[in-house]
């Protein structure tokens, strides 16, 4: 990764939390946490999200409450399912609702960098949701995506 990515950790579990944390601090990123959808979503409103980690189910709702967020908020942020029950039913499920991945827990760190490196190298520009607003419609160019 050339640039510094802003990532999103949307977990109830203090153990999920720290795994993820523990591996991404030598990646170049800037990590948000959050332990609900409401607060994901908040995230999702202010900050150009690339990547989010996201567990199953949360105290407000699931990952597929966020995956409709995201899809409408922030297209090209893309999300990562963490998985703790290890259904190849769930698995499925995610990947056609368009999750980006599926990884189980307990999360292993090998496992998070391989999903980093292969979101790396298949990056799309991300859109912040001030510079999206920014933008003038039909006006190629309106907005500055960094390379």
């Amino acid at each position: 990764m050339e640039n510094r990515w802003d990532l999103l950790v949307v977990s109830g579990r203090l153990e999920n939390k720290r795994a993820l944390l523990h591996t991404l601090y030598d990646f170049p990123v800037f990590v948000f946490t959050a332990s609900t959808i409401r607060q994901a979503r908040e995230v999702l409103a202010t900050r150009p999200i690339r990547l989010l980690f996201c567990e199953e189910n949360l105290a407000d709702g699931s990952y597929r409450d966020l995956l409709d967020s995201i899809h409408r908020v922030q297209p090209s942020a893309q999300l990562v399912l963490m998985l703790s029950n290890g259904e190849w039913k769930e698995y499925l499920e995610a990947i056609s609702l368009g999750a980006r991945d599926v990884i189980r827990c307990p999360l292993q760190p090998t496992d998070v960098e391989l999903v980093l490196i292969r979101a790396a190298r298949e990056a799309v520009p991300v859109v912040s949701p001030d510079e999206k607003a920014a933008a003038l419609p039909g006006e190629p160019g309106g907005i500055s995506l960094p390379h």
